[in-house]
Protein backbone atom coordinates (compact mmCIF):
# COMPACT_ATOMS: atom_id res chain seq x y z
CA UNK A 1 0.00 0.00 0.00
CA UNK A 2 1.00 3.17 -1.19
CA UNK A 3 1.35 6.04 1.23
CA UNK A 4 0.55 9.41 -0.06
CA UNK A 5 2.15 12.20 1.89
CA UNK A 6 -1.31 14.14 1.90
CA UNK A 7 -2.69 11.17 3.91
CA UNK A 8 0.40 11.27 6.60
CA UNK A 9 -0.09 15.28 7.13
CA UNK A 10 -3.62 14.85 8.43
CA UNK A 11 -2.42 13.05 11.77
CA UNK A 12 0.32 15.77 11.41
CA UNK A 13 0.09 19.31 13.96
CA UNK A 14 2.22 21.09 11.22
CA UNK A 15 4.97 22.07 12.76
CA UNK A 16 6.52 22.97 9.84
CA UNK A 17 3.70 25.17 8.67
CA UNK A 18 4.11 26.65 12.22
CA UNK A 19 7.86 27.24 12.33
CA UNK A 20 9.89 29.53 9.87
CA UNK A 21 13.28 28.03 9.70
CA UNK A 22 16.00 30.29 8.67
CA UNK A 23 19.60 29.27 8.19
CA UNK A 24 22.39 31.37 9.27
CA UNK A 25 25.84 31.40 10.04
CA UNK A 26 27.89 30.12 13.26
CA UNK A 27 28.36 33.96 15.19
CA UNK A 28 31.99 34.01 14.79
CA UNK A 29 32.61 37.61 16.95
CA UNK A 30 31.95 39.53 19.90
CA UNK A 31 29.06 41.58 17.54
CA UNK A 32 27.87 38.77 15.75
CA UNK A 33 26.97 36.88 19.35
CA UNK A 34 25.49 40.03 20.67
CA UNK A 35 22.96 40.16 17.35
CA UNK A 36 21.90 36.85 18.06
CA UNK A 37 21.46 37.58 21.98
CA UNK A 38 19.39 40.45 20.66
CA UNK A 39 16.69 38.13 18.74
CA UNK A 40 16.36 35.81 21.34
CA UNK A 41 15.10 38.03 23.63
CA UNK A 42 11.99 38.03 21.58
CA UNK A 43 9.67 34.82 22.54
CA UNK A 44 8.63 34.03 18.89
CA UNK A 45 12.41 33.67 18.56
CA UNK A 46 15.01 30.73 19.43
CA UNK A 47 18.23 29.14 17.62
CA UNK A 48 18.78 25.59 17.02
CA UNK A 49 21.77 23.61 15.70
CA UNK A 50 21.37 20.41 13.60
CA UNK A 51 24.60 18.62 11.85
CA UNK A 52 26.67 21.91 13.20
CA UNK A 53 24.31 24.27 10.65
CA UNK A 54 23.02 26.97 12.42
CA UNK A 55 18.78 28.23 12.09
CA UNK A 56 16.74 30.66 13.52
CA UNK A 57 13.73 29.54 14.15
CA UNK A 58 10.83 32.05 13.97
CA UNK A 59 7.67 31.02 15.72
CA UNK A 60 4.16 31.78 13.55
CA UNK A 61 1.73 30.44 11.53
CA UNK A 62 1.57 30.12 7.54
CA UNK A 63 -1.34 32.45 6.59
CA UNK A 64 -2.18 28.97 4.25
CA UNK A 65 -2.84 26.41 7.41
CA UNK A 66 -6.40 25.68 7.69
CA UNK A 67 -7.95 25.37 11.32
CA UNK A 68 -7.66 21.35 10.24
CA UNK A 69 -4.12 21.66 10.08
CA UNK A 70 -4.11 21.15 6.08
CA UNK A 71 -2.51 23.19 3.26
CA UNK A 72 -5.70 25.30 1.73
CA UNK A 73 -2.70 25.71 -1.45
CA UNK A 74 -1.48 21.92 -1.32
CA UNK A 75 -1.48 22.07 -4.91
CA UNK A 76 0.29 25.42 -5.46
CA UNK A 77 2.56 25.40 -2.68
CA UNK A 78 5.78 26.80 -2.91
CA UNK A 79 9.09 24.39 -3.87
CA UNK A 80 9.95 25.00 -0.39
CA UNK A 81 6.57 22.98 1.13
CA UNK A 82 7.38 20.42 -1.81
CA UNK A 83 11.07 19.35 -0.68
CA UNK A 84 9.75 19.32 2.81
CA UNK A 85 8.97 15.34 3.62
CA UNK A 86 7.90 13.50 5.72
CA UNK A 87 10.27 10.87 6.49
CA UNK A 88 12.23 14.22 7.48
CA UNK A 89 9.87 15.91 9.03
CA UNK A 90 9.42 17.50 13.20
CA UNK A 91 7.21 15.06 13.20
CA UNK A 92 9.14 11.89 13.27
CA UNK A 93 12.01 12.74 15.57
CA UNK A 94 14.44 15.09 17.22
CA UNK A 95 15.00 17.08 14.46
CA UNK A 96 17.81 19.53 15.96
CA UNK A 97 21.42 18.84 17.72
CA UNK A 98 20.79 22.05 20.17
CA UNK A 99 17.77 24.35 20.78
CA UNK A 100 18.57 27.53 22.04
CA UNK A 101 15.77 29.58 23.86
CA UNK A 102 17.54 32.73 25.29
CA UNK A 103 20.14 35.30 25.55
CA UNK A 104 21.58 33.01 28.51
CA UNK A 105 21.64 30.01 26.74
CA UNK A 106 23.48 31.35 24.17
CA UNK A 107 25.93 32.40 26.18
CA UNK A 108 26.18 29.11 28.32
CA UNK A 109 26.62 27.32 25.06
CA UNK A 110 29.13 29.27 23.50
CA UNK A 111 31.07 29.46 27.04
CA UNK A 112 30.86 25.44 27.10
CA UNK A 113 32.20 25.26 23.41
CA UNK A 114 35.24 27.74 24.05
CA UNK A 115 35.88 24.85 26.98
CA UNK A 116 36.62 22.19 24.47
Amino acid sequence: MIVKEKDVCKECEAICCRNLAVPITKPKNIAEIDDLRWKLHFDTVKVYIKSRRWYLLIKGKCMYLSDTNLCKIYERRPEVCRDHKSDSCEMTGQWYDKMISSPEELDAYIKQKRKR
